[in-house]
């Protein structure tokens, strides 16, 4: 009779340890379910939307137009030398962010248009690029005051002609000495609309 009682007694403890750890086990996987979960909730927005201080590469113009949330600027003269579409279309800072349209050419240097999308802010500066300002004279594009500048782009010479159009900083950028054509491409540069 004694071991049958001390039979009884030892399962319920080891039963009860077997829960312990069940519970343990239960408690450790709803929390790292939990936190995974957290997790994509929270990167949703930047899968949408495109994340700040990330550049995405953009398929089309109209691509990067519905990342942003805006018209891309267009220039009205687009030098014949050029090749359309750009040769790669990068945006950055989410909704209202901006946008870098690299075109490449048949001859002579490629040019950069890079834009911000939103009045008053700046263009990304993931988008600019490491650069080191050496030189700016002040100009204008039409009746719109601008600036000139010589500058270090990861470490090639660019000229970088800036202004801003209905409050949205545009700069065009050439590694050529062709400046009419920059402030050709400038003048005849428009929005067509918003969102």
């Amino acid at each position: 009779m004694t071991a049958h009682v001390t039979t009884t007694s030892a399962a319920p403890g080891g039963g009860a340890g077997l829960e312990v750890v069940r519970m343990l086990a239960t408690l450790l996987w709803v929390s790292g379910a939990t936190v995974v979960a957290i997790a994509v909730l929270g990167a949703m927005p930047g899968w949408i939307t495109g994340d700040k201080g990330v550049v995405r590469e953009a398929a089309s113009i109209q691509d990067a137009e519905r990342r942003l949330g805006a018209r891309v600027l267009v220039p009205g003269y687009f030098p014949e030398r050029l090749l359309w579409p750009p040769r790669s279309i990068r945006v950055a800072g989410g909704r209202r962010g901006s946008v870098r349209l690299d075109f490449a050419a048949h001859a002579g240097p490629e040019i950069q248009l890079l834009q911000a999308t939103r009045e008053g802010e700046p263009i990304a500066p993931e988008l600019l690029g490491q650069r080191t300002v050496l030189r700016t004279s002040r100009t204008a594009v039409g009746k719109l005051p601008a600036t000139l500048s010589d500058v270090l782009v990861d470490g090639a010479l660019h000229r970088e002609l800036a202004w801003e159009l209905n409050g949205w900083a545009i700069v065009l950028r050439t590694s050529g000495d062709d400046l009419e054509e920059l402030f050709r491409m400038a003048r005849t540069s428009h929005r067509q609309g918003g969102r």
